[in-house]
């Protein structure tokens, strides 16, 4: 959901800044519109890329676990990841407002209304930058990165047996075959 959210909520809304200097619809709908095009894009997309690294490495790490526990953990994970997204982004959903200058409709962002201090408004980006952005990256990279080393590893003791025997075999003039290695 997530996915889609930002394709058809973004898209339109930066094809209409390209192109027409004004925002296309006014009244209470345009207000409405002027906010979800603020809250919605932003939500939970970040969250769900670290939900689907998790689940991947659970999966290539500890492929014998039950799927049970899973499937009972996923729906909780799931709404906690929009919960979080919805609480965070709720301040630009309270601080997008529909503008009337004297020549067109603007969609501005007053979040100076909210944060009455500017330090206030620089500690929720760094927070929302660290938060949202740099740990969530940093833990998908070092869980692919695990993914990466285990899958590159030998797969079994079968295997390293097969490799460590195919190098003795060589030196010795022989070969052995997986056939013969398997009975």
């Amino acid at each position: 959901m997530s996915d889609l959210l930002f394709p058809i909520c973004a898209i339109p809304h930066l094809i209409q800044v390209q192109y027409v200097d004004s925002w296309l619809i006014g009244g209470p709908l345009g207000q409405v519109f002027c906010k979800l095009f603020a809250f919605l894009p932003n939500t939970s997309s970040i969250q769900s890329l670290v939900l689907i690294a998790v689940d991947r490495f659970g999966s290539v790490i500890y492929p014998l676990r039950s799927l049970l526990i899973r499937s009972k953990v996923c729906p909780f994970s799931i709404l906690a990841t929009w919960i979080v997204a919805i609480a965070v982004n709720s301040l630009k959903f309270m601080a997008c407002k529909l503008v009337f200058s004297p020549e067109k409709l603007v969609c501005e962002r007053r979040l100076n209304k909210i944060f009455r201090e500017s330090s206030s408004y620089e500690h929720y980006i760094l927070f929302c930058i660290v938060v949202f952005s740099f740990n969530p990256f940093l833990l998908i990279a070092i869980l692919y990165i695990i993914i990466h080393l285990k899958l590159k590893s030998p797969k079994n003791p079968l295997e390293q047996l097969a490799n460590g025997g195919n190098n003795a075999s060589k030196e010795s003039g022989m070969s052995l075959r997986w056939p013969l290695l398997l009975c």
